[in-house]
């Protein structure tokens, strides 16, 4: 990151909700987020899904990036990026391991030792991990389960301070309002969080 390279090895890791849901994220509930992206950050474009079916699974996508960041940390944060573009953007099937091999290639990472992790599901565990630790910071210390949530190296918690207020009746979303702030000052507050990170 821009001013952090020497300083901060961000490392996102996995919450995947088709493991916590016990089902693959739905459609209807994904479509949702659109309008939470427009007023979140004007400059980020989306499109809806493309394809009939959707989205059947994204563990490949999650242990692709663990596989990436083994690789190349550096890489493997343009590699996430790019699989989220990839979705929500370029309707990429992110749930098909070519695919993500493709990206990951795109991103300037080595695909071959990505689809051999992929093929023998070697990373699957470190996930799986991921979801227990999540599990055990919102049952064991109250941590609401949100996402993104940035752990510190000291412990510390912290929640999307920027996130547009939502209402949610009935599983739906009907009202989003004007998040806390907008642009630079958004961008100049993670700054802030990476510096308190970095020490």
């Amino acid at each position: 990151m821009p001013g952090f390279e020497d300083r901060l090895t961000v490392k996102w890791r996995a919450f995947p909700l088709e493991i916590i849901n016990g089902r693959p994220a739905p459609r209807h509930i994904v479509d949702q987020e659109w309008p939470l992206v427009a007023v979140q950050e004007p400059l980020c474009p989306c499109r809806p899904f493309p394809h009939e079916e959707f989205l059947r699974t994204t563990l490949p996508a999650f242990e692709g990036y663990e596989s990436a960041f083994a690789q190349d940390p550096a890489k493997a944060r343009r590699f996430d990026l790019a699989l989220r573009r990839g979705f929500f953007y370029e309707g990429r099937r992110i749930d098909e391991p070519e695919v993500v091999l493709a990206i990951a290639a795109e991103a300037g990472l080595d695909p071959a030792p990505i689809r051999a992790d992929l093929k023998s599901s070697r990373r699957r565990e470190r996930v799986m991990e991921d979801y227990r630790e999540s599990m055990r910071l919102r049952d064991e210390g109250g941590l609401p389960m949100t996402s993104p949530t940035f752990i510190l190296p000291s412990g510390e918690a912290i929640h999307n301070p920027y996130a547009s207020p939502k209402r949610i009746e009935g599983g739906k979303l009907v009202e989003v309002l004007p998040p806390p702030c907008y642009g630079e000052a958004v961008y100049e507050g993670f700054r802030q969080i990476l510096r308190r990170a970095a020490g």
